[in-house]
């Protein structure tokens, strides 16, 4: 995944969450395209890296990027929550299908997304690798289990 594909999946997944016109704050789950929870964590990731890169330099780099990871942690909370099948959209008690924990059990059936890393703490590796790093994107790549290849971003400079 390149970062101009994982900022065309946040902007879908933006849209449908600012959809408004569905009741009970549900959104039909064909509104994310076919984005699985999976890949939106991904995206979400390398939104971080790149953003980190983009402030590290800003004299407010710590304010700023503090508010952006609070706002991408809440994100895959909000996805679990509210996408329900298409055709129970307007139901009372529809079925989260983003939802990592089966209901029955109260278990995460889901073992990739029990085992994701949260925003916060990807933005502390971020740190750790530091902007100045030639390696940045590759570190990164290889801490989200991504192939690196000759479209991934290259040195340590953020994609504008």
């Amino acid at each position: 995944m390149t970062i101009e594909q994982a900022e065309t999946i946040l902007d879908i997944v933006s849209a449908a969450l600012q959809d408004d016109s569905h009741p009970f704050g549900q959104h039909p789950v064909s509104s994310l395209h076919g984005h699985d929870l999976s890949t939106i964590l991904i995206a979400l990731k390398l939104r971080i890296a790149n953003e980190f890169l983009q402030l590290a330099h800003q004299s407010d780099f710590e304010r700023q990027f503090a508010e952006g990871l609070q706002l991408y942690d809440s994100i895959p909370w909000q996805i679990m929550r509210s996408f329900v099948a298409d055709d129970e959209v307007g139901t009372i008690g529809a079925r989260l299908v983003l939802s990592p924990i089966d209901p029955s059990n109260m278990k995460f059936a889901d073992q990739r997304v029990a085992s994701m890393e949260t925003g916060s703490s990807f933005g502390d590796f971020c740190r750790s690798i530091g902007p100045r790093d030639p390696n940045y994107w590759q570190r990164v790549y290889e801490r989200i289990e991504l192939e690196y290849t000759f479209k991934s971003p290259r040195g340590n400079a953020p994609v504008l």
